[in-house]
């Protein structure tokens, strides 16, 4: 794979680090909001800047020496971010001007010895701007930029003596023309603090991702790239989901639409609930979410080093098939991200439920199940008519959908639709995937030919040739031969 050089956005919380990285994404995703805090994790773009490739990633606001528990631990992935990247963009903020913040910022960059661009935003007063950037010349920086991330002012500058400057550093070319594999990607659902960025960072071995006791601590959909012995994969850690009413602040709101998001656009989901709680109504609604989304997921009940008995395993395993009845389907695993419990089978479990999804079957042997399905249990009498099934297909496409034309399909019952796809299943090995079956009425041709015919059938054709008769004294009636 062709090296990539990283450059880091950091700064003090809500400078605009957030939306100068969407300004350089071209869209939103990372969270902006004007409560500092707003990001917490890393979250990385690929940026192709005039031909010149580069990857930009986004940082939570870094408050050298603060004590408080996640600001802390902003502090520590910073530290360890910074050893691996080729270069900084440090941002200030040009309205407050230099904070203390700022100056304990740029002591800590310094001692890492990264080329550093000072970029001074929310520069949009342009007869200010000359005195502003003296002011913070102070910071002992050479390059320094006065942009606006919300309106673009400086971004092309910076941006051509970055790519310009990480060209000529002694770095890997890029390949044109390399072929990307695309990546499965695995989105990791839940409701807060159930551990999911906990289960991220134990499939990594690192701290990647901040874990902290106090719910809602995961803001952004934070993708992580992991390599397994099969293939490399995505999984995005995502914030918790909670209900409407219970969603207290603009940004958990954001959040919860960026993990709806993500769960639309995955592979596969994995969904996580908290062993020590138990099934609560809100895990409920969230398989009922997965469910509409027609994915492919996993649940893991997570915290499972309390309960080591196989006999509470199997019961628990019923219990959460019952209540989560939308994913009847997902195979269950018990795991600790704690402890590491189960953690080695998560993944080949994901590609397993994966490939499993994507299978295709012949219509021959769609249409062999259904015969065997009806041979086992007659179809339904509904409103005196019996439903028929006259032939069926896979339609393209991840997860399955099978498409079977009957003669009434509104005779078919819920329970013989079960009995359908539990058949089905059966026959072409699809346990643990999402499964649609659509009834479809059989057009008959010649109905649909005469219905054509008559439908433009001429009611007063009749009339108007009488009166044609009528008129060349040719009557041929028979009431008026009568006469």
């Amino acid at each position: 794979m062709a090296f990539v050089p990283e450059v880091l956005i950091v700064g003090r919380p809500n400078v605009g680090k957030s939306t100068l990285f969407n300004r350089l994404a071209g869209k939103s995703l990372a969270l902006v909001d004007n409560q500092p805090g707003s990001t917490r994790d890393f979250k990385s773009q690929e940026l192709n800047w005039d031909g010149k490739l580069l990857t930009i990633t986004d940082s939570g606001g870094w408050v050298p020496g603060e004590k408080e528990s996640i600001a802390q631990k902003v502090g520590e992935q910073i530290d360890r971010k910074i050893k691996k990247v080729s270069a900084l963009l440090f941002v200030v903020d040009a309205i407050e001007g230099v904070t203390r913040a700022d100056e304990m910022i740029a002591r800590n960059m310094r001692k890492y010895g990264l080329p550093t661009w000072l970029l001074v935003n929310k520069s949009d007063r342009y007869e200010k701007n000359d005195e502003m950037m003296t002011d913070f010349m102070q910071l002992g920086f050479e390059k320094i930029y006065a942009i606006s991330a919300e309106h673009g002012i400086g971004v092309d500058d910076f941006l051509d003596d970055v790519t310009d400057f990480l060209e000529k550093s002694p770095a890997k070319p890029h390949v044109e023309g390399e072929k990307e594999e695309k990546l499965l990607r695995i989105a990791i659902l839940g409701k807060p603090n159930v551990g999911k960025s906990s289960l991220v960072n134990a499939i990594l071995g690192e701290k990647r991702l901040i874990v902290d006791d106090l719910p809602g601590t995961t803001h952004d959909a934070i993708p992580v790239i992991i390599e397994t012995e099969e293939n490399p994969l995505v999984m995005v850690d995502t914030a918790g989901i909670r209900l409407n009413k219970q969603q207290d602040t603009n940004i958990e709101q954001m959040s919860v639409e960026q993990s709806l998001y993500e769960l639309q656009t995955c592979q596969v989901a994995i969904f996580i609930v908290d062993g020590e709680l138990g099934i609560t109504h809100q895990d409920v609604t969230i398989s009922k979410l997965i469910s509409q989304a027609f994915r492919p997921v996993i649940v893991l009940i997570n915290k499972w080093d309390i309960h080591h008995k196989a006999a509470e395993q199997a019961t628990a395993e019923r219990i959460t098939k019952r209540q989560l009845r939308y994913l009847h389907f997902a195979p269950v695993m018990f795991i600790s991200a704690k402890s590491g419990l189960n953690l080695d089978r998560v993944l080949p479990m994901a590609y397993s439920v994966y490939e499993e999804s994507c299978r295709q079957v012949p219509t021959r042997k769609v249409n062999l199940a259904l015969q065997d399905a009806v041979s086992k249990q007659n179809p339904p009498y509904k409103n005196g008519h019996r439903l028929k099934l006259l032939y069926g297909y896979q339609r393209m496409g991840h997860p399955p959908a099978f498409e079977i034309f009957a003669n009434q399909p509104g005779s078919a019952t819920p329970s013989y639709m079960r009995y359908l796809e539990a058949e089905i299943r059966k026959a072409f090995d699809m346990p643990s995937t999402p499964m649609q079956l659509v009834l479809k009425q059989k057009v008959d041709k010649k109905e649909h030919s005469r219905s054509q015919y008559k439908r433009n059938f001429d009611v007063n054709a009749d009339k108007r040739k009488k009166k044609q008769r009528e008129k060349r004294g040719d009557f041929k009636d028979k009431n008026d031969k009568n006469r």
